[in-house]
């Protein structure tokens, strides 16, 4: 009897044709029936990324407002000046030469909250402005003194259709609610056609042909103004590029998992060989599995992807601040997404297809792998590509088309040679296998020796924590510029009443309040303030008109656009700074991190509206920081101090009151602060829902840690499994469950810490390359330390811990080798 040492050499053209690929598909279909517990993984990675994909990019093209929003179907507006004393005669001469026009009266109005509102009259069956209104319940106004309005407006105002609302020296009978579906922030009262007495501004809105705009002769200071144009790339685009990525990244775990789905096929493939099947036939049975796990990840992804997307439309609108239809997807995207995920599954399960292949019969058959072959990977082509992807980054500076493309293309070159590196990098660990305990040795040789799915997973890990890194540093980067001040806007317990022209969007006074207005803000401070509970009002002088006071960086063009109080001693006293301990020299009091020792910057004060302002400048003025003083962007964290406040010779009036409640604001308070503050002519600003910079980095580099443990969770099983025979043999020779736990415990660890480092250095290269530019005019600060903390050294202890916990089951006998 011959043994069958090797796989027989099929002939020229002799794999056995259609009949037999059909018979080798029928029996990988059966293979995965039986053995679909092993797959869920790579089946439920590709079904999350899918319809990840799907309703990201719904989220994506949908998110910015459309193009014309403002325009209605209107190839066209003029926006006319209500000041303008030939206002009738302009829109007649408009409205022949462009027959039909759409005419939108709006007349501004305080509503006590800083946004502001709009008496509006406008037709509801115009010609264009049709898109731009949609009733929500109720009627449209038809005649002098009905009205409709805006949901949050009315809310603001506590009226309720068939109520009376008092506006603009008139009692309106709120009849409907509207809305404009092209802006759903677009806060107005609509009024029937005719009924606004003194508009602010008068839109006409029409079709024409460029050649017949430019032939016409518009009044001065208006002109007609088209929809912008399409800035940048597409959102449809950058979607495909996240998603691309995505699979990429479902990809390489994919890989770890058909590589030990093929360990445990080893005896069906040996057998289907030594009944002649060819190598070509082995690669297919492997193949085939990984497309039909594609094409049903797919399919069952892209249903869960489009059931989400339609069950939430209805309700994006909200967040996208227009109105959504489900229909509006792009299509294309989503049959190219599908048809990535069939391909990434394939892909994947190639290179063990070539791998079992190559492995002998009689190997095969015994179910134990070939050794597996130690080739000498170089790091020259990873190190190329990671070079491409900084050098890109580096040129990618523009805000034009060209420099996004050139940050995609770097941060795809990045990762792709981040991705080549990794098992470069697996292959060397053997080089530190001599130096670690007995346990960490097993695990690290056996890493190296089976590089193909331990670099997986490992460009998996350093993935996941790139992703994470690169979130962190850059909206570091992005804000953590003290002249672009980024936190939340105010405590939850605090409110601030503004004089007219002053508010947060100001960086002073733009006109000089009036004594009558100082003391209206003053006595409205007082009334909320008792109606709150509280006597803690404190007012807060600016720098007033002419005379206005701003902070920029010579060279960068960032100049602060927050308020800048005045230092008055009731400031100081308020927050516990005693005068004494306040530096005689300092310009600024400050509690904004990275203010204090800011090159370039430079103190500029002067009537900036006048054509030639006359200005007085101070370079590099005298910041001293005081961390008693509050954080919130609103509050007063910019203080001139009064000594230079002489020096200049500025005019200084109180232009604000800060209000602190014994607790956190309710909306019925809010409402009726608002209404008093409006009676007065004044506003008001309480807490909104923006986050801190903490936040934002925290919660990347918590999702990145989370993912990159998911990641080691679902393949360090797989890994230690492939070596389940090696295990057994330890059993044999005596060796404990504390020895198998810190086997596959040292296997995460040293994962999680090479994905930790690897990841977070091409991270750090990729913003600096990205953000170079900005080192050189703006103290970036680029060292998040705890966030830095939890990656290097959370992460791998996590993994570790997890590994040591979940590890340590007593494997089957030696004797008992299961059948497959």
């Amino acid at each position: 009897m011959t043994a069958l040492l090797e796989r027989p050499a099929a002939e020229t053209g002799g794999d056995g044709g259609a009949p037999a690929r059909r018979a080798v598909m029928r029996w990988a279909w059966r293979l995965l029936r039986r053995e679909w517990r092993q797959q869920l993984l790579v089946l439920t990675l590709i079904t999350v990324a899918v319809a990840a994909t799907i309703f990201g990019a719904a989220l994506a093209t949908n998110t910015p407002l459309p193009a014309n929003a403002g325009f209605g179907s209107a190839q066209y507006l003029v926006n006319l000046p209500g000041s303008d004393p030939h206002l009738t005669a302009d829109i007649a001469s408009i409205r022949a030469h462009f027959r039909p026009a759409d005419v939108i009266e709006n007349q501004n109005f305080a509503t006590g909250l800083t946004q502001g509102a709009q008496l509006r009259a406008q037709d509801p069956d115009g010609a264009y402005g049709r898109p731009m209104l949609a009733l929500v319940s109720g009627r449209y106004p038809h005649g002098p003194g009905e009205v409709a309005m805006t949901r949050q407006l009315a809310s603001s105002f506590n009226v309720r259709i068939g109520g009376i609302w008092p506006a603009d020296g008139r009692a309106w009978r709120v009849v409907g609610l509207v809305e404009d579906p092209q802006n759903l922030v677009d806060n107005f009262a609509l009024v029937a056609p005719g009924q606004v007495r003194r508009p602010t501004q008068v839109t006409v809105l029409f079709d024409a042909t460029p050649l017949g705009v430019a032939a016409f002769s518009f009044p001065p200071g208006a002109s007609a103004q088209a929809p912008p144009p399409p800035n940048g790339l597409s959102p449809a685009f950058i979607a495909l590029v996240f998603a691309v990525v995505g699979l990429f990244f479902i990809g390489l775990v994919a890989v770890a998992g058909f590589t030990v789905l093929a360990q445990r096929r080893l005896r069906s493939l040996g057998m289907l060989s030594s009944l002649g099947a060819t190598d070509k036939n082995v690669r297919l049975v492997m193949m085939a599995n990984g497309a039909v796990v594609g094409v049903i990840g797919a399919l069952i992804g892209g249903v869960i992807g489009l059931g989400a997307w339609i069950a939430y439309a209805p309700y994006f609108g909200t967040s996208a601040d227009h109105r959504v239809a489900w229909t509006s997807l792009p299509w294309w995207l989503i049959g190219l997404a599908l048809v990535l995920a069939v391909v990434t599954a394939i892909l994947a399960s190639r290179q063990p297809a070539r791998a079992v292949a190559e492995v002998p019969v009689v190997a095969a058959l015994s179910g134990r792998p070939a050794e597996p072959k130690q080739t000498q990977r170089s790091p020259r082509l990873g190190l190329a590509l990671l070079g491409l992807g900084i050098v890109l980054l580096v040129f990618s500076g523009a805000s034009d088309t060209s420099g996004q493309f050139d940050t995609i293309g770097g941060l795809l070159a990045t990762i792709v040679g981040l991705v080549l590196l990794a098992p470069v990098i697996v292959g060397r660990l053997a080089v530190i296998a001599e130096h670690v305990p007995l346990a960490g040795r097993i695990a690290v040789r056996d890493l190296a020796r089976y590089r193909t799915r331990s670099g997986a997973t490992l460009a998996a890990t350093s993935l996941a924590v790139l992703i994470a890194m690169l979130i962190t540093l850059l909206a570091t980067s992005r804000f953590s510029n003290p002249l672009d001040y980024f936190a939340p806007n105010l405590p939850a317990d605090q409110l601030v009443v503004y004089t007219p022209g002053d508010n947060e969007a100001t960086s002073s006074g733009d006109v000089l309040p009036t004594a009558g207005q100082v003391q209206a803000g003053r006595s409205a401070a007082t009334t909320i303030a008792t109606s709150l509970g509280t006597r803690n009002v404190l007012a807060l002088d600016a720098a007033v008109a002419p005379t206005d006071v701003s902070l920029l960086q010579a060279g960068s063009g960032a100049q602060d656009t927050l308020d800048i109080y005045v230092a008055t001693p009731a400031v100081l006293r308020h927050y516990g700074i005693r005068p004494g301990t306040v530096d005689p020299g300092a310009v600024f009091l400050t509690s904004r991190p990275g203010l204090e020792g800011t090159s370039n910057l430079l103190l500029q004060a002067g009537n900036f509206r006048l054509q030639n302002p006359v200005v007085k400048s101070v370079p590099n003025p005298a910041i001293q920081t005081i961390s008693s003083l509050p954080t919130d962007v609103i509050d007063p964290n910019l203080l001139i101090t009064s000594s230079t406040v002489r020096k200049l010779r500025l005019r200084t009036s109180a232009v604000a009151w800060l209000i602190e409640a014994p607790k956190p604001l309710t909306a019925l308070q809010i409402s009726g602060a608002r209404r008093v503050a409006a009676a007065a002519g004044l506003t008001i600003a309480t807490k909104n829902d923006d986050p801190s910079l903490d936040e934002v980095r925290n919660d990347a580099t918590a999702a990145g840690i989370l993912i990159a443990l998911g990641v080691l969770a679902m393949t360090v099983g797989l890994i230690r499994s492939e070596t389940a025979g090696d295990l057994r043999t330890l059993t044999a020779i005596g060796a404990s469950g504390r020895t198998r736990r810190a086997i596959t415990a040292a296997t995460a660890g040293a994962l999680a810490l090479l994905g930790a480092v690897l990841g977070t250095a091409v991270a750090y290269l990729a913003v600096v390359a990205d953000t170079w530019h900005a080192l050189f005019t703006e103290q970036a600060n680029l060292l998040p330390g705890l966030d830095l903390l939890a990656v290097l050294i959370g992460l791998p202890v996590a993994a570790t811990v997890g590994g040591w916990l979940f590890a340590g089951r007593q494997p089957e006998a030696i004797a008992r080798q299961p059948l497959e």
